[in-house]
């Protein structure tokens, strides 16, 4: 009978040993091909190389070494092409960028997965998009092939940008407070220099990239230049910098202005009767002129011979005549009474 209890218990304990095992064991990731130096580091710290048809169990660290490149599948129809210096930890429906770069081809519509770095958080479904995360300067860059995904901070979730087909974002902790800066486009040439750095991978899974009509004017170009700064300074003889040097020499040298005197050139009529100008003395005003007026008489009586009646009855009447108002005349006689 104790014997019987001790079976009983050994299979129980095994049985929960299994089940424990199968749960933590559980795969997410297989891998499809494998070129060069590729190693797994599993959650219980074991290091493996990898090779094609491997399982990846969940927490397992993707490590690709020198010259070396991998390509994996989810079971969520999802494609995770790394290259050379990618580090890339699985876990279920999510994966964290720790180093390099990785090209995500997912074909899934139906679950939503993530992809994270140090402080990138990425959403997506059915798309293509390239992430790069750079350990030195801890920058997070996105680019979008085909479809679309969502971008955030890993600290602030809430805050995030739709990055479509043909731009990239980028998460720099120095600018835009950590958080990611606005799509912009990217062309055709830098998408496919971003697309060529996977040239180990097999065509297969290569997707060709959809040619796009740009205009002629407007064609990328490799443009090397340099800043300058100009001095607040007043400069003596300031030129332009295409005329400065041989050509400001030349300029000097070949292209002189003389300059001349005006000279007095005679202007001739022809089929016209020339009428002589008469010269109009100026006209002097009447004021200029000096008015004569008579002398004034000296003896008013003799010379305008005046009636000396007329003139004794003037003198008598005026002596008549009181000098002052009567009010006043009265006031002035009493005065002089006293």
């Amino acid at each position: 009978m104790k014997t019987s209890h001790t079976k009983l218990k050994s299979s129980i304990l095994l049985l929960l040993t299994l089940i424990s095992f199968s749960a933590l064991a559980k795969p997410v990731a297989q891998v499809v091909e494998v070129k060069g130096q590729v190693f797994v580091m599993t959650a219980s710290g074991q290091t493996k190389s990898l090779k094609a048809n491997d399982h990846l169990e969940e927490k397992s660290e993707v490590i690709v070494g020198e010259d070396g490149s991998i390509t994996l599948n989810d079971y969520y129809d999802a494609t995770y092409h790394l290259i050379e210096g990618a580090h890339l930890k699985f876990f279920n429906k999510s994966v964290q960028l720790k180093k390099g770069k990785t090209w995500i081809q997912s074909l899934n519509a139906r679950h939503p997965l993530v992809l994270t770095t140090a402080n990138g958080h990425v959403d997506f479904l059915k798309g293509e998009f390239i992430t790069t995360f750079d350990q030195s300067t801890s920058k997070t860059q996105v680019l979008v092939v085909s479809g679309e995904v969502e971008v955030s901070n890993v600290m602030e979730k809430n805050i995030k940008y739709t990055v479509s087909s043909g731009t990239f974002t980028m998460i720099d902790p120095e600018s835009e407070s950590g958080l990611p800066r606005s799509p912009t486009k990217v062309g055709l040439s830098s998408l496919n220099s971003s697309l060529a750095e996977f040239t180990a991978l097999p065509e297969s899974y290569k997707v060709a990239v959809p040619a796009t009509r740009s205009i002629a004017s407007v064609a990328e170009t490799a443009i090397k230049g340099e800043i300058v700064f100009m001095s607040n300074g007043k400069l003596k003889e300031r030129v332009p910098a295409s005329a400065a040097g041989s050509a400001h020499k030349y300029f000097k040298k070949k292209v002189k202005v003389s300059k001349q005197t005006a000279t007095m050139v005679p202007v001739r009529f022809y089929g016209l009767t020339q009428i002589k100008v008469v010269k109009i003395s100026p006209r002097k005003p009447a004021s200029v002129k000096p008015l004569k007026t008579p002398d004034m008489p000296q003896k008013i009586g003799a010379d305008l011979n005046i009636d000396s009646e007329f003139s004794d009855s003037l003198r008598s009447s005026k002596a008549s005549q009181p000098n002052h108002p009567k009010d006043l005349e009265n006031l002035i006689q009493d005065l002089k009474s006293y």
